[in-house]
């Protein structure tokens, strides 16, 4: 009897687990419909132990290759917890320290304002750089892109804005920067070293820096929407090493999380530490890791989390250290949904309900835009051809006539000035660069910008044939009465 009840038992706690991963997949599945997201990957960590991992859809919507929890998926900015580690692993071994000035392992910085930097201030966002500086490091397959050799030259006259330490502001150029130290002092490359120090400890067989390996895995392929649809991207921006270009699968990442779920996790604990590894971070970031001690939609508990976002993916991980669950969803197109997922089916862990699936605005697709900045530029080319034409018109007819004076040419000037300024900006002078643009904005932005060049020019030169004022004569009477 005793055994037949404890069969019993358990097989209502197999039903209730299936019942809730089956509304799990519902919620997946009808956010994936709402949102046209090709494939998604999921992993969840209880309790220590890996309970789900999923994979839903394709990872190529051209070949209809199905998605599989094996299969590598683009990390973006996630990445920057694999970095942290790296640096870490470094300090254990007593090749650098955290409190150290940065300087002292890239003698690149070597300007003043860099002095104080240390490990820690990059490692927490607080080391005075914005985003603007994040493209003084090439990308996009640029020449030096991967280069982390040079990549401390390129940040070293850097305005840095705000004294080391003080102020938090997220710029992937501090990643960059950790991961030069990472190349440096261990004396291999970046990519190695990942692999061997970080990847192959931590029992991850999926997860890897190098392109190249990751298609030999059948890595996902990136989509974006394109005119309306969602298609392949061709986006060359995928961030720079430190920062993103991991990629891993649904399953190592599970085996990740529940590592980091481990409160003595030597991976990410100093030797000297007393208690739970979580317990010494910084407050709002650090380790890669942005950090909340009173996390509003998870009942003021703390938790630890990082989204990542580029063109052709968005991924989300999430901690909650004090329940030991952990939730990653890695998607295969650039969206905004999957730390709202990831969040989601954390909460649902202690049996609170999904949300309602939720679309995303179209205003928040790059797409939208470029199809009014396209719109527009179409719109704009017409009235300059109709207007061009027009005034060619009037011209021969001798409506028009050329008459320049030192005001005109002044005025044509500074309209001809705009106007290759604006050419000049987008094509060679942009920051970002084209290259980290949308797929569908690298088209459409610079036709808008050349549309507004073409009627700059068009003022310019009609500047120059003013209308000509036709007299205006009173009628005049050939006869008069007579007086009568």
């Amino acid at each position: 009897m005793l055994l037949a009840f404890l069969i019993a038992v358990m097989l209502v706690g197999l039903a209730s687990v299936h019942a809730a991963d089956e509304e799990i997949d519902r919620y997946i599945e009808t956010e994936m419909e709402l949102n046209s997201i090709p494939g998604l990957s999921l992993a969840i960590v209880e309790g220590g132990q890996v309970t789900n991992t999923s994979a839903y859809g394709v990872r190529n919507a051209q070949t209809r290759q199905a998605m599989q929890v094996e299969t590598p998926v683009e990390l973006a900015s996630v990445s920057k917890a694999f970095t942290a580690l790296a640096i870490l692993r470094l300090e254990r071994e007593g090749s650098l320290h955290r409190d150290s000035a940065v300087v002292a392992y890239l003698p690149e910085l070597s300007n003043g304002h860099w002095r104080d930097v240390s490990v820690s201030d990059l490692l927490g966002h607080r080391s005075g750089l914005r985003r603007r500086h994040d493209f003084l490091v090439p990308c996009c397959g640029q020449a030096g892109s991967l280069d982390l050799e040079g990549a401390p030259l390129k940040l070293a006259d850097a305005d840095l804005e705000s004294p080391p330490g003080s102020i938090f502001s997220y710029a992937n150029s501090n990643y960059v920067l950790l991961a030069a130290i990472v190349q440096r002092v261990s004396g291999i490359p970046f990519t190695g070293y990942m692999r061997d120090a970080v990847f192959e400890p931590l029992g991850l067989h999926r997860t890897t820096v190098v392109d190249a390996r990751a298609r030999s895995w059948d890595v996902a392929s990136p989509h974006e929407w394109q005119w309306g649809r969602v298609l392949v991207s061709p986006s060359r921006l995928l961030g720079w090493y430190g920062s993103s270009r991991i990629k891993a699968s649904a399953t190592d990442m599970g085996e990740y999380m529940a590592t980091m779920l481990d409160p003595i996790n030597v991976h990410a604990r100093s030797p000297d530490l007393v208690g739970a590894w979580w317990e010494w971070l910084g407050p709002d970031y650090d380790l890669g890791w942005t950090v909340s001690n009173e996390t509003e939609w998870l009942a003021d508990e703390l938790t630890l989390e990082h989204t990542g976002s580029l063109w052709g993916a968005d991924t989300a991980v999430v901690l909650a250290p004090a329940r030991g669950v952990g939730v990653s969803v890695l998607i295969n197109m650039g969206t905004s949904r999957a730390g709202d997922i990831a969040r989601a089916i954390l909460r649902s862990r202690d049996g609170s309900p999904l949300p309602e699936p939720l679309r995303t605005s179209r205003t928040d697709r790059p797409d939208t835009w470029a199809q009014i900045f396209l719109a527009s530029a179409a719109v704009l080319f017409a009235v300059v051809l109709w207007y061009g034409l027009r005034v060619w018109r009037q011209l021969r007819l001798g409506a028009r006539a050329w008459y320049a004076t030192t005001a005109r040419m002044a005025r044509a000037a500074i309209l001809a000035g705009l106007a290759v300024t604006l050419v000049l900006s987008i094509f060679w002078g942009s920051e970002p660069p084209r290259a980290a643009l949308p797929t569908t904005i690298q088209t459409a932005l610079p036709a808008l910008v050349a549309s507004v060049a073409g009627l700059l020019l068009v003022a310019a030169v009609v500047g120059f044939l003013p209308k000509l004022r036709q007299p205006f004569a009173m009628p005049v009477q050939d006869t008069f009465p007579e007086a009568g």
